[in-house]
């Protein structure tokens, strides 16, 4: 059987179908770039943690988290005194949250439904959905669904395992809904 491939009686592979919905990250859309500064959430002399990031959509925004460890402290490449954390379990350690300007508040999921969720969340969420980690660093990307409403945005976090405390920054949402009527829809 001279020039037939071992796979080629084997069926071509179906996408599944997808059903995009309002809540899930857009695919169909750039976003516009939030004008904020580093919003730091806490340090000790081990680790800090801060968003660096902002993009907004029609729909909802997009939040870059970053964590640097100490070089040669816990949670960096050279492993620490007594059993290494997991980089999941260090990452899913790290909790973030939102209160909005309405009283609101919106708890991060690691996790959780992802995009293609059949049925339309009761309230605001916040989903990572993209985090990687290198020698000393962390970053996640987190969704948020729907837009804030107008008003102080404050994010919260709490590190327990590096001795962040729950924090606060906050900004004006104003400047996150300016940014999505800046975002740029490239098809329907």
């Amino acid at each position: 059987m001279a020039g037939m491939s071992f796979f080629d009686d084997m069926p071509a592979p179906q996408p599944e179908p997808r059903i995009h919905q309002p809540w899930d990250p857009p695919d169909t859309e750039l976003p516009g770039i939030v004008q904020v500064d580093t919003l730091p959430l806490g340090r000790t002399d081990r680790a800090a943690v801060a968003v660096t990031g902002i993009w907004a959509y029609s729909a909802g925004f997009e939040i870059l988290l970053t964590a640097r460890f100490r070089p040669g402290g816990e949670g960096a490449e050279q492993p620490p005194p007594g059993p290494p954390a997991h980089p999941k379990a260090l990452r899913r350690s790290l909790r973030l949250g939102l209160q909005l300007s309405d009283g609101r508040k919106v708890i991060g999921q690691h996790g959780g439904p992802g995009p293609g969720a059949d049925t339309e969340p009761d309230g605001p969420i916040l989903r990572e959905f993209l985090a990687g980690r290198g020698p000393s660093s962390l970053q996640s990307r987190w969704w948020a669904w729907p837009l804030p409403p107008a008003g102080q945005l404050e994010f919260v976090a709490e590190w327990g395992e590096f001795g962040i405390p729950e924090t606060r920054a906050s900004i004006d949402a104003q400047l996150i809904l300016d940014a999505a009527a800046r975002s740029v829809q490239l098809w329907r």
